[in-house]
């Protein structure tokens, strides 16, 4: 019985270092401005999104984008929106600003390219790229940003 308590107090000190000694803290997203560059589209001027649902769509969404790094395609026309992501990493630091173009293509997926040489190119499915254009093409009740 003592050395059942030994190991249970050994396995509990053990997991409160590995816990209390990370310092990884999962990014938030906290805000979207985006601005509809497609010259048919109706809605001119950049918009940004502040609710939490959204920005939580939006978020899964980046996360399923298929990247292909290091790849940096010509496209034949202009994007259809271009996308700022606002990120926190850290209480004490300024947020980190991550820019996207964004082409909504005919099979209903989307072509991303991303600033970043890790991201480059990418691809999304139809499912996250129908919930992209629901939130980027949809200006009824977004604010205008400053």
């Amino acid at each position: 019985m003592k050395l059942i308590i030994k190991i249970f107090f050994i396995i509990t000190v053990m997991m409160f270092v590995l816990v209390g000694c990370s310092n990884a803290v999962s990014p938030t997203l906290t805000r979207v401005y985006f601005e509809i560059t497609n010259p048919e589209a109706e809605s001119k001027g950049t918009w940004m999104i502040l609710d939490e649902q959204s920005l939580s769509d939006i978020d899964q969404a980046f996360k399923e984008i298929n990247w292909e790094p290091n790849k940096m395609p010509s496209m034949f026309r202009e994007e259809d929106v271009q996308v700022t992501l606002w990120w926190e990493t850290d209480k004490n630091m300024p947020e980190r600003l991550y820019e996207y173009r964004i082409w909504f293509n005919a099979d209903n997926t989307a072509t991303i390219i991303g600033e970043s040489d890790k991201e480059g190119y990418g691809h999304l499915s139809q499912d996250q790229t129908l919930v992209l254009q629901e939130l980027l093409l949809d200006t009824t009740d977004r604010i205008q940003a400053p």
